[in-house]
């Protein structure tokens, strides 16, 4: 108990120290299925993420139709193999795919912010996905995303292994440099497995506003895209200290594999749950980054940790608070 109490302490201490200095403004890094809390649709002023398919044209593959999260994917350099991906391979192999994947708004406060993401397409050069990094300085209504930060190009015309003999759309092209591609072996040299290629563009010309950022998949009858690690650097705004009370849930409980975190954020604030054994050993960390105040939930993945009772730590900007849940 005494041990218990100390971490507290320690954590109630530290919090302010060590969230003011946060350089985190966003992050995602689809370890763990986060779609669940995305809205499917977009209002203008949303302070979640948001993540709808603006086409509505069924899959060809019966995949969903938004961007959607899977665990066992193609991309291999992520530590779990686990990004957010859109499918272009529509019914009827029709033109028109745009699934929108939006942020939560992001206040820019000096030119040291910067976006980083990484993204892989099934294959290149042969179908190759192409997809869009836009920024809107007013809400997050499709039209109001004028900004290009980024584009990948997608595949038009062409066959073979040669990137010569093919034309792709405006933009930077997976694979063409040779780099970021292992050989499919069950198909051929025309469809080499995309991998995660980190990318990054500054957002300093936002200086004073806040955006919103969004990963629009608008490559046509081509075949999947991958995005994974989103994450936007910078300073961050002075926090105001949350409310202890954060109304800590931990659901299901007893738990096999996943338990998610349910709380309430006064304001605007870093959030971190950390897991310890009974032995006050730290065996699981999750940093959600700038979480929007308001109900907000956090998944764990908790299928490594052995059988028994532990405690979860979830500190936020001036306050933390413990629960304790069993793993079966």
């Amino acid at each position: 108990m005494m041990k218990n109490l100390l971490l507290i302490s320690i954590f109630l201490l530290g919090a302010n120290a060590a969230f003011a200095q946060s350089d985190t403004l966003l992050f995602e890094n689809f370890d763990v299925d986060p779609t669940t809390n995305y809205l499917p649709f977009n209002s203008g002023n949303d302070t979640q993420w948001v993540n709808f398919d603006a086409d509505g044209l069924p899959d060809a593959n019966s995949r969903p139709q938004e961007w959607f999260w899977s665990d066992g994917a193609f991309a291999s350099v992520d530590s779990v193999d686990a990004c957010l991906f859109s499918s272009s391979w529509l019914a009827g192999f029709l033109p028109g795919n745009r699934n929108w994947l939006m942020t939560p708004p992001i206040q820019i406060v000096d030119a040291n912010a910067v976006l980083s993401w990484a993204s892989a397409p099934r294959q290149t050069p042969l179908y190759v996905d192409g997809y869009s990094v836009l920024v809107s300085t007013t809400d997050n209504i499709e039209g109001s995303f004028t900004d290009t930060l980024f584009q990948a190009a997608q595949y038009l015309t062409g066959a073979g292994s040669d990137y010569a003999a093919y034309t792709f759309s405006p933009g930077f092209v997976h694979g063409l440099d040779g780099t970021f591609t292992e050989f499919d072996a069950a198909a051929d040299s025309s469809r080499l497995i995309g991998v995660l290629r980190p990318f990054t563009a500054s957002l300093a010309q936002y200086i004073g506003q806040t955006i919103y950022i969004t990963f629009l998949h608008d490559a046509d009858d081509d075949n999947l895209m991958a995005i994974d690690d989103i994450l936007v650097t910078g300073t961050t705004v002075g926090l105001n200290e949350v409310s202890n009370d954060l109304g800590l849930m931990v659901f299901p409980n007893p738990a096999v594999d996943k338990i998610e975190l349910s709380y309430n954020l006064a304001v605007t604030s870093p959030v971190v749950a950390d897991v310890y054994d009974v032995k006050g050993s730290k065996v699981l960390s999750v940093s959600r980054g700038i979480q929007i105040a308001g109900a907000q939930k956090l998944t764990l993945d908790i299928q490594q940790l052995a059988v028994g009772t532990y405690t979860v730590v979830l500190k936020t900007a001036g306050a933390a608070i413990t629960s304790k849940f069993v793993k079966e």
